[in-house]
């Protein structure tokens, strides 16, 4: 091997006469260079928008949503939720109306403003044991305790719905509803009104500009459930990841009349999307180091054309065929190495300054503000794997027609 090393090492500079060769191999280097780099961060922005959706549906949304089918949701919510709790794998549960409605906030110049939300009715003193809602509070976390309080009730906003209405502190808003059953000929909307006191900011869009919350003792009669009722209990779990498990569990024990959905139910559509738009754009930007990899295969068939006659001459003097394959496989090798090396540092420079300078991006469209970023070590070394095993498997078929060259008819006839 030492001698394959060897011979590898001198065939890889260029004579003067075939400058082409080193020329080549540079151009395969930064191929490779290139697709590496382009793979790394790729993978680390499509890790980020996974990762950050799943932070925003975990702090957001509850781990796990126990619903009803009874037409007037849940009524003896304390013995309920006490048998929930009692699962281990439980820390926290808390009661939750969910409602479609219509916010309106008026202006002194021009008309009302109006939006399409979902109001969530929530109880302010368990809600952080289900998602960390105090966490996206503005001004701050007191905001939570200003929901209770006498006079007219109270609602925090989400920010970027707050900037489309033109809400403030302190100002009045009035959510509509239609409750009851419906009559085609005659549908009747019930309407309340609010003071905003505080706001929510998510940093995702479709929550920011969707949502607001309310005190669930205030809204229930409002929202036509019974004293001490709800639609739907939100469960908190250890473990995110096993969030599906102790769903099923808690369906099997609590009955008939209730299911459980968990995070990842509910949004499977979206987590497989991900997924499946992660490997197609592995598979296309591999690609580009494909494209290397043939470089690769053609700069070692030159070289063996090339260097027939020093071949011919090391196999005459005793060089054995696995010895001369091994020159050409190291020099293939060599190629990836380089390739790779320099591909990984570039693109760890560019997840470093994504992360650390970030690019804008429109909260409406992408549903984030900004390209989230998360290297993942596994996908890393994945990539610098497969392309250097590109790099062994383009170097076979040039290194094993260079072992199998006869040295007798290319000492004759060159």
């Amino acid at each position: 091997m030492e001698f394959a090393g060897y011979i590898a090492r001198r065939y890889l500079r260029s004579r003067r006469h075939s400058r082409f060769l080193s020329r080549g191999s540079i151009t395969a280097i930064i191929g490779i260079a290139i697709g590496v780099t382009v793979l790394n961060i790729t993978l680390a922005v499509m890790n980020g928008f996974h990762h950050e959706m799943r932070r925003t549906l975990v702090e957001n949304l509850p781990m796990i949503s126990i619903l009803t089918s009874e037409p007037e949701g849940f009524t003896d919510l304390g013995k309920l939720m006490d048998r929930i709790g009692e699962d281990p794998e439980v820390t926290g549960v808390a009661p939750f109306i969910r409602q479609v409605g219509l916010i309106t906030a008026t202006r002194s110049l021009g008309p009302p403003r109006s939006k399409e939300i979902m109001a969530w009715g929530i109880e302010p003193a368990l809600v952080n044991t289900v998602q960390p809602l105090s966490k996206s509070l503005l001004p701050g976390p007191s905001v939570l305790e200003d929901l209770q309080g006498d006079g007219l009730p109270r609602v925090i906003l989400g920010s970027d719905l707050a900037n489309r209405l033109y809400a403030a502190m302190g100002d009045t808003v009035i959510l509509t509803t239609v409750n009851g059953e419906l009559d085609l000929d005659l549908i009747e909307a019930e309407s309340m009104k609010f003071v905003v006191v505080g706001f929510f900011e998510t940093g995702m869009f479709e929550f920011d500009s969707r949502f607001v919350y309310v005190d669930i003792s205030a809204v229930r009669e409002f929202f036509g459930y019974p004293s001490g009722g709800a639609s739907m209990i939100g469960v908190k779990v250890t473990d995110l990841m096993r969030a599906n498990f102790v769903a099923d569990r808690l369906e099997d024990d609590l009955g008939s009349k209730f299911y459980a959905t968990d995070w990842m139910a509910m949004n499977a559509n979206l987590f497989t999307w991900i997924k499946l738009e992660k490997i197609i754009m592995v598979l296309l930007l591999g690609m580009i180091i494909l494209i290397a990899g043939f470089n690769i295969i053609g700069i070692l068939t030159m070289m063996v054309g090339e260097r027939r006659r020093e071949i011919g001459i090391l196999l005459a003097m005793g060089a054995k065929r696995r010895q001369i394959m091994g020159i050409f496989l190291i020099n293939g090798v060599w190629l990836g190495v380089v390739g790779v090396f320099f591909g990984s540092i570039v693109g760890l420079a560019g997840i470093w300054a994504l992360e650390r300078f970030g690019i804008t991006l429109p909260g409406d469209v992408y549903f984030v503000d900004t390209v989230p970023v998360l290297l993942q070590w596994g996908d890393f070394f994945l990539v610098a794997g497969l392309s250097l095993m590109m790099a062994l498997l383009a170097g076979l078929w040039p290194s094993w027609e260079a072992s199998n060259l006869k040295p007798m008819e290319i000492i004759r006839y060159t």
